[in-house]
């Protein structure tokens, strides 16, 4: 008997022990109760390390990290202590065998369960990474199989992606077999890549029934690393329809693998095009209904905290890792992941690779102007059009027109210096596109300019303080902050730039101008006390005086989102819409139903609004129905965009999702476009939004590059 069955308690915390389900070089792992009967995961350090300090750090951390992905998507941690004597943790827990068990058991998957099976565990390390952290431990003995999908586990040897890694030198945590080469070589630079590498491993496993490295029987671990470092996986008995995303996800090169939102897309494919191939083939997935209010149905694919032992010592270099054969659960008859799941609604068309252009979507790429290595989400290229005009800001140029049809740059205006500031395209006037010129000069402020749109002379300029604009016809209204607790609303001529109209307001009161559909301003003080939005008020265009004091509120009503002849609308943040009704005043409140918090567009009487996961949801702004929600996959969209009855969320790596905005359906999705250096966790919140011109979508990429980007059968 080993000492964790020798010493356990039979209570720990306010857990029942019943029996041991696992165990690795660390831990033991037993199922427990707790008073409501309720049965969880009870891993417990041994006793050898419970007294050591690092392993006691570990530990800690492992509790934290598991803390973090569990949400929707996990199944809770539902205690812990890591000062405990022992140390201890409790995660829910699944009576199903692990990947390793069901194929030792049951024999390799078929490609269809492969491919959902590799859905899931990209959603799954879609979700760790977008909490910010690298599992740096999957394999199949990490990989639970429910009936309602896999679950991922055991976040022992995870680390938050900015933090500096629990690791001693001379020490590599995770699983040879499955290590991605950089953790071998550099463990403390493993970055999100690894897990990708990781999952190539674990769906080569499942294809075949063995690793993709996999030596000879009793090779040591320094042998499995050698041919990780240096030799071609082993793909013999992987589906030719399946090789090249497995391929892809083995690459030595850490930039050279898809990204967990590339892999769903990828996978939802019935076969993988080659680098010639002109347009994707159009295949079948679960989308759901994309009419009423009823969000789509889709495969649960969440993540289970980590509940199962991590730690064995292994030949130099020494490696922590895992268990061999899983922890949680010892169920043989459970079912792999909806192997059986079968599609009946025609997917949306998906772009493969951003690699296939100029063929395939992408119209054409055009490379920054400036060679400067500073890339970063504060520094994207800007865009807006008109008609077929398309002028961007990007790091070096104040502004340049690009030709919509080919890329090619019609004219510039470079920064004079050096400069790694990126402007804004305020918008169109005529034949004057309006620029704000992001850099601060000593004072404070920056520059609005005034461009030629055929032409690209310099009209005119004007110096600003934290400036906002709103662009009617032929004029531009700005709010300036020449001081300090004062606001300035000026209105200038769009073309000469000549103050037309100019309103000044004593320190202490807060102002800002909404511009709605039809043209009209409308005055929003915010009261310095309330901390909200207090009234609001009808401007006039030529004296930017008030006309008419609409509304004033005694709670926060939100920010406003719509304005028309009728009506104004405000949008609380995930709870409710507020109306004020321009002819008497009146003010109504309708709660919004489930409402996700996110950026906001509208158009007429709907209301969309975009979650930082990717979620699309549509209502309407009269009643507060919701019409449709929609799972785009993007992270970190920007505010979407609406033109010819369609709807375009921009991910921040570069993903463009096509959606009706009628219905919800998915239309298509282009692929990522995105500097792979630049980490995708820590987005800045304002980013540029795309522009769609007659079809097609032009929008920056992290890269520098400006590119045009439309499906080939749209």
């Amino acid at each position: 008997m080993s000492w964790q069955d020798e010493n356990t308690p039979p209570v720990v915390g306010e857990y029942r022990v019943e029996r041991r389900i696992g165990a690795g070089g660390m831990g033991v792992v037993y199922l427990a109760v707790s008073p409501s009967g309720r049965r969880v995961a009870l891993k417990i350090i041994r006793g050898e390390f419970a007294y050591d300090a690092d392993y006691r750090a570990r530990f800690r951390h492992e509790i934290e990290a598991a803390r973090q992905v569990s949400g929707a998507f996990t199944a809770s941690v539902v205690g812990a202590d890591a000062d405990a004597d022992p140390p201890w943790m409790a995660t829910q827990y699944f009576d199903a065998p692990t990947l390793s068990e069901h194929v030792r058991e049951n024999g390799a998957f078929g490609e269809d369960a492969v491919r959902r099976l590799g859905r899931g565990l990209a959603e799954a390390l879609r979700d760790i990474h977008r909490a910010g952290l690298v599992h740096r431990d999957l394999k199949p003995g990490n990989v639970l199989l429910p009936e309602d999908g896999p679950r991922v586990i055991d976040f022992g040897v995870a680390r938050v992606l900015s933090a500096e890694p629990l690791t001693r030198s001379g020490k590599i945590l995770g699983t040879v077999s499955f290590m991605a080469p950089e953790q071998l070589s550099t463990p403390r630079e493993v970055g999100a890549a690894a897990d990708v590498f990781a999952l190539g491993g674990v769906l080569t496993y499942a294809a075949t029934g063995r690793g993709p490295f996999d030596g000879d029987t009793g090779a040591p671990p320094i042998a499995v690393a050698m041919k990780i470092a240096h030799d071609a996986p082993d793909l013999a008995g992987v589906p030719s329809a399946l090789r090249p995303v497995i391929a892809k996800c083995l690459s030595k090169d850490s930039t050279g693998r898809p990204s967990p939102a590339d892999l769903l897309a990828l996978l939802q494919e019935q076969g993988i095009e080659t680098a010639g191939s002109e347009e994707p083939e159009k295949t079948t997935e679960p989308e759901g209904s994309a009419h009423g209010p009823r969000r789509r149905p889709r495969t649960r694919t969440y993540l289970l905290a980590a509940v199962t032992a991590i730690a064995v010592t292994a030949a130099v270099p020494e490696f922590l890792g895992g268990d061999a054969g899983g922890a949680q659960g010892d169920a043989k008859d459970s079912a792999s992941p909806s192997v059986h799941a079968s599609s009946t609604r025609t997917a949306p068309a998906i772009e493969p690779v951003a690699a296939l252009r100029p063929k395939g979507w992408g119209l054409w790429e055009k490379k920054p102007t400036i060679t400067t290595g500073h890339h970063d989400y504060d520094s994207l290229p800007s865009c807006a059009g008109t008609g077929d005009v398309l002028v961007c800001t990007e790091v070096g140029v104040v502004a340049e027109r690009i030709d919509v049809a080919s890329g090619r740059t019609v004219w510039s205006k470079p920064y004079t210096g050096p400069s790694t500031d990126t402007g804004s395209v305020v918008g169109f006037a005529g034949d004057t596109v309006l620029v704000d010129d992001a850099r601060i000069d000593a004072k404070g402020r920056e520059q609005l300019k005034g461009f030629d749109v055929k032409t690209g002379d310099l009209l005119w300029s004007a110096w600003m303080t934290s400036p906002s604009f709103s662009v009617q016809k032929a004029t531009v209204t700005t709010v300036d902050h020449p001081e300090a607790d004062r606001v300035r609303i000026d209105r200038r001529d769009a073309r000469t730039g000549k103050l037309v109209g100019s309103r000044t307001f004593p320190a202490g009161e807060y102002y800002t101008v909404f511009c709605g559909e039809d043209g009209a301003l409308y005055l929003l003080k915010a009261g310095a006390d309330e901390g909200f939005i207090t009234s609001v008020a009808v401007l006039d265009d030529a004296t930017l005086r008030t006309t008419k004091v609409l509304a004033t509120f005694d709670k926060d009503p939100g920010t406003p989102v719509a304005a028309d002849g009728d009506t104004v609308s405000f949008l609380l943040d995930g709870q409710s819409v507020t109306r004020v009704t321009r002819a008497d005043g009146s003010i109504e409140r309708l709660p919004l139903r489930d409402a996700p918090k996110g950026t906001a567009r509208t158009q007429g009487d709907t209301l969309y609004i975009s979650r930082a996961d990717g979620m699309l949801a549509s209502y309407d702004l009269r009643t507060g129905r919701r019409n449709w929600t929609v799972e785009t996959g993007g992270e970190s969209p920007v505010r979407p965009v609406l033109a010819g009855g369609r709807l375009y969320s921009a991910a921040i790596d570069g993903r463009i999702t096509c959606v009706d905005a009628a219905t919800g359906k998915t239309l298509w999705r282009s692929a990522a476009r995105r500097d792979p250096n630049l980490s995708i966790e820590s987005p800045v919140d304002e980013r540029p939004e795309p522009v769609v011109l007659n079809g097609v979508v032009y929008a920056g990429a992290s890269t520098g590059s400006v590119f045009a980007v439309a499906p080939t059968t749209a």
